[in-house]
Formats: C-alpha cells, sequence, structure tokens
C-alpha cells in the first residue's frame, strides 16, 4: 500500500487551516505589527502634529503607511506631511529640487528604534549641490577644522540664517564684511552661491555689459541701496542730463555718446568736438546775463545751421553802439573774423602783415574792402599803383628798394658791385644799367673788341657775366 503525503492527508490539511486563521487573527489584532522590522521613531517636533500623531511611535496600525497594491507609500506620506505636498505643488523648496521618483524611505529610513532621527538620517547622503548653494567652498572653516551641517544650520529644521554667514566671515575679517554689507546689504544668498558665481562674474553676461569709464565704476556706483535686480539701464538713471544741451535731445544719449567718455561726441558716425570746428565755446558758456548757453541758443533751427544773426542780436543787447559800428566797419560774418577763443580779442596784425610807418596810420577799410579779411594780399602793387619811372624794370618787389615810411628816396639796399668803379667817384646807375635796371652792361666803359682779345689770351671764351669773375670790379681777382 502506498504512502500517502502528510501535508496533503487530512490532519495535516485541518493543521494548516488552524495556523492559517490563529495567523489571521493576530494580524487582525495587532494591526500588522507582527511583520515590523522594528519600532518606529519617537522623534517629534515640539507641539506639533501630523495626522493626529506627534510622532511616528504612536501610529497604531501599518495600513496607515502601507497600502501595497493599493497606494504608493509617498502618497500616504505626504497625507500627513502636507509642508511636503505644497512643496512639490509649487515646486519651491528643497523637496521640490528631488527627484519626483525617489521614494521617501531612500533618504527617511525607519523602524530602527525610538531614538532614531530619520531627518538626520539623511543628511549623511544628503548631495548639498541640488540646492541653491553648494559646499564647494564651505567643507572647512577658516581654523581648517570641518564644517558640520549644524555650523550653518543650528536649527532642526536645517533653515539657513544668514546671520550665520555675516558672522563667520566678520570673525575672519571685520573691515571688509563692514563695508560689504554697506555695499550690497546682508541678503548673502543673492549674490553668493559656494561656488562663488560672483568670484568670476562677467557682467558682459547681463543685459548691461561693462565698457570703458563704466569698467572703473563701483559696483555701489550704480547698484545704490543693494538692487540688483531690475536696474534701469537708462543713461539718465546714471548721469544728470547737461545744462547745455537740458530739453533739446531724446534720452537715449548712446546717440553721441559712448561708455569711452563724455566727449567726444559723435555727431552722426563722426567724432564731435566743438573745439575742432570753426568755432570754440571757450568763450561762450553763458550770456552775457549768466545764463548757461545750450546748443539751441546759438543753433535755432538745426544743429547744421548757424544763423549768425544770432550772435550780433546777443552782442547788441551788449553794447548795441559798439556793435553797430563793428557791423558797419567789418560787416555782419562774424566767423571770418572770430572763432570763439577768441582770435580777435588780442589780435596781433604783426603776426599777418606789420603796420608800421605809413601804413600804421591808414584805415582798415583802406586795405580791407568790403569786409574782405581773410586772404587780402600782401604785395605792395595790391594797393600801389606801379610808377611809370620804372614799370616793367625791377619787378614787384617793391621792398628791395622802398620802404613803409615813404616811397621816396628809395634806398638801394643789396649792391655788390662798388658805385665808384673807375675811381672817378660815384658813377650814374645808367652808365652801367642802360636799358633796364636789372640788368647791366660794362660795354659804356671797356671796348667790347679789347676785352674779347684780351680774354682769348688767357683762354676765357664766355665774357658775357663779367660780375662772375670780377664781382668787385677789380681786374685780377678773376685770375
Amino acid at each position: 500500500m502506498r504512502r500517502q503525503h502528510p501535508f496533503l492527508s487530512p490532519s495535516g490539511i485541518v493543521l494548516t487551516l488552524f495556523l492559517t486563521v490563529i495567523l489571521a487573527l493576530l494580524f487582525w489584532l495587532t494591526g500588522g505589527q507582527m511583520f515590523s522590522p522594528g519600532p518606529l521613531t519617537a522623534q517629534a517636533e515640539t507641539g506639533e502634529t501630523r495626522g493626529g500623531v506627534a510622532s511616528h511611535a504612536e501610529i497604531a496600525t501599518c495600513n496607515t503607511c502601507h497600502q501595497p497594491l493599493k497606494t504608493k507609500q509617498a502618497v500616504l506620506c505626504l497625507d500627513c506631511h502636507t509642508e511636503i505636498q505644497t512643496e512639490l505643488a509649487t515646486t519651491d523648496g528643497l523637496h521640490a529640487k528631488l527627484d519626483p521618483q525617489l521614494p521617501c524611505f531612500a533618504c527617511h529610513a525607519d523602524h530602527q528604534g525610538p531614538d532614531f532621527d530619520p531627518t538626520l538620517a539623511s543628511v549623511e547622503n544628503f548631495d548639498h549641490t541640488i540646492t541653491s548653494f553648494s559646499l564647494l567652498w564651505h567643507q572647512v572653516d577658516y581654523n581648517a577644522a570641518p564644517l558640520a551641517c549644524a555650523g550653518c544650520h543650528p536649527g532642526d529644521d536645517f533653515s539657513v540664517d544668514q546671520q550665520t554667514c555675516r558672522t563667520c566671515h566678520t570673525d575672519h575679517d571685520a573691515p571688509f564684511m563692514t563695508q560689504h554689507e554697506q555695499d550690497f546689504g546682508t541678503d548673502c544668498l543673492a549674490c553668493h552661491d559656494g561656488v562663488d558665481r560672483m568670484t568670476d562674474f562677467d557682467h558682459a553676461q547681463t543685459a548691461f555689459p561693462l565698457e570703458g569709464k563704466h569698467v572703473d565704476t563701483s559696483c555701489v556706483g550704480c547698484h545704490t541701496d543693494q538692487q540688483f535686480a531690475d536696474l534701469s539701464t537708462e543713461c539718465a538713471a546714471c548721469h544728470a542730463e547737461p545744462a547745455i544741451h537740458a530739453g533739446l535731445f531724446d534720452p537715449t544719449c548712446e546717440t553721441c555718446h559712448t561708455p569711452a567718455g563724455w566727449t567726444p561726441a559723435t555727431l552722426g558716425e563722426t567724432a564731435f568736438d566743438h573745439a575742432q570746428t570753426r568755432f570754440s565755446l571757450a568763450q561762450h558758456q553763458a550770456d552775457f546775463s549768466g545764463k548757461v548757453l545750450n546748443c539751441a541758443s546759438c543753433h535755432v533751427t538745426n544743429l547744421e545751421t548757424m544763423d549768425q544773426k544770432v550772435c550780433t542780436t546777443c552782442h547788441a543787447q551788449a553794447d548795441a553802439t559798439f556793435m553797430t559800428a563793428h557791423e558797419q566797419q567789418f560787416g555782419a560774418d562774424c566767423l571770418a573774423c572770430h572763432d570763439g577763443v577768441d582770435r580777435m580779442h588780442d589780435f596781433d596784425h604783426a603776426s599777418v602783415f606789420v603796420l608800421d610807418g605809413r601804413h600804421a596810420e591808414i584805415e582798415c577799410a583802406s586795405c580791407h574792402a568790403n569786409q574782405q579779411f581773410a586772404g587780402t594780399p600782401a604785395e605792395c602793387v595790391a594797393c600801389h599803383e606801379e610808377p611809370s619811372i620804372h614799370a616793367g624794370v625791377f619787378g614787384l618787389q617793391c621792398e628791395t628798394c622802398h620802404s613803409t615810411t615813404a616811397w621816396t628816396p628809395a634806398s638801394l639796399k643789396v649792391h655788390t658791385f662798388p658805385l665808384d668803379h673807375g675811381g672817378e667817384g660815384v658813377i650814374a646807375c645808367e652808365t652801367c644799367h642802360t636799358t633796364t635796371y636789372v640788368q647791366y652792361t660794362c660795354d659804356a666803359c671797356h671796348d667790347p673788341v679789347e676785352m674779347r682779345e684780351e680774354h682769348n689770351e688767357e683762354g676765357i671764351s664766355d665774357i658775357t657775366n663779367c660780375m662772375e669773375c670780377h664781382p668787385t670790379g677789380l681786374e685780377d681777382e678773376g685770375d
């Protein structure tokens, strides 16, 4: 007879059913505690309850946190930890930065006894880089001692009191921190992320690159009252509009000016400096009443044109009598004489044409007819007609013989040949200058035939330029 298997025997089946009922009753009576891997933590936050309990140790039934095949454990955690649910919903806070698929128990284990702290345990494997502050430069303090979490997070909730930052850095360098707080305020995390992003901060990556004179400007020069976000980039936000063109131009200063310097400005695409134009503003900063002159004071219509009636009108208000006589004598073309420096204020005529002798007594208009000043010729024949007595003889270099003292007597300023040649006293000019005063001949006294014979004996064939060999008239000086 074949032996029956013990588990399939009637007694085995009855025993199995009996044990199953006992286990079911125990599971029902203990709420699943019989399968617990260990007691829950009794760590609690003073005065706070979640889900009707102050700590996990007060949870009576396992299905409060464990409902397998029905829902995820993380969902049950959030039923009690609503503040974490808020972080996830608003994507604001530490938990919102974590992988959403990461289960809660991956960081916060439990069932390890009443003294176990699930929050503190999560710190051991916590990746601080997911926060807004890296620990790259905060591994040790200034004394090279390792920095513990509590060094920056003194509270149980790991919140950050930035006074901790300031206290630590002030202990290291108080003067720097005092000035730093005055310049930038006490919100350390507004600028620092621990990497540190402000060490190599590139302002060019913002909407306002620092160029030219802006490079040397301190941060607080523009960022007053610790204002860094949403700061205006308009020039007028820092620079008051100069009185010289207040209200004349639109507020887009960059149309004419660059960060390299306020001057020179650019007009179109060309660097503009009024001192490089025909007229300097050295003597035209204000009008006769002391009012500041701006561009429109002189350029009434537009900046490209200048109506000189503005000049005469303004100066007539200061001295009408002078301006009336001045216009009658010199005309209304002010820029023909004036450059604003003013070159006519201490004008020295000797720098252009010396006025001496008879010239010192004549009126300006005698030479400057029709108010013509620029380009007035300095040659004598421009005013003095050449006398017929030597017309076409001496050329137009009158000053060679004549002076401004008087036309006569003339004076021969340069004559290297002795005028008493021959030893019989001063000879007449016409003796040698038979045709014109700029040519001479020796034939009037010296027989040309004899001169040629004598020179041939000396081997000299050209006798047309006597002065070349006899500059003082001596016979032997040509040897």
